[in-house]
């Protein structure tokens, strides 16, 4: 029943962040992490002159995070799985993703199982990047050598999937 009454009140800042946060979410997905963030940013920008309404401020995000987490408007799993499928076509292993995920408050476990149930062909990822950023390439050279398996680390990829990467060549 309060709910619904501080929803009434057009101005109230439980409204406001969730208008705000509506507008986020409707531009692309984003973790509870970012939301929570963005939000605090938008406040202290716009309205930093009410200091009485800070002290609430933390509890109101979250209890905005926590609406749009309910009307399933902010769902980290599906935000998971679009992450990773944007940053695997970029050329970026796993992980990479994963520390970028972790960054944005996912969990590594979370991360890593769903990483891992992804139909992603790693190895041809890889492939297509060393190809795409080594065109002609010395295979005996020991100093390409490094700089294909330094890249490919920087990228993302995992020492064993380097190796692979590097013999298929």
């Amino acid at each position: 029943m309060t709910l619904l009454l501080v929803m009434m009140d057009s101005n109230s800042l439980y409204n406001i962040l969730l208008n705000k946060a509506v507008q986020l979410l409707a531009q692309r997905n984003h973790t509870s992490l970012e939301i929570k963030r963005k939000l605090s940013q938008f406040y202290h920008k716009k309205y930093a002159n009410s200091p009485d309404e800070i002290i609430d401020l933390p509890s109101k995000i979250q209890a905005v995070v926590d609406y749009c987490i309910n009307q399933k408007w902010l769902n980290e799993l599906a935000y998971i799985e679009q992450y990773v499928l944007m940053r695997s076509r970029k050329g970026y292993g796993k992980n990479r993703i994963v520390l970028e995920l972790k960054q944005r408050g996912i969990e590594e476990i979370i991360a890593w199982k769903l990483i891992n149930q992804q139909d992603i062909d790693w190895i041809d990822i890889g492939i297509a990047q060393v190809s795409k950023k080594y065109r002609a390439m010395d295979k005996h050279s020991l100093q390409q050598k490094n700089k294909i398996f330094q890249y490919l680390s920087y990228k993302g990829f995992a020492q064993e999937e380097i190796r692979l990467i590097y013999d298929t060549l």
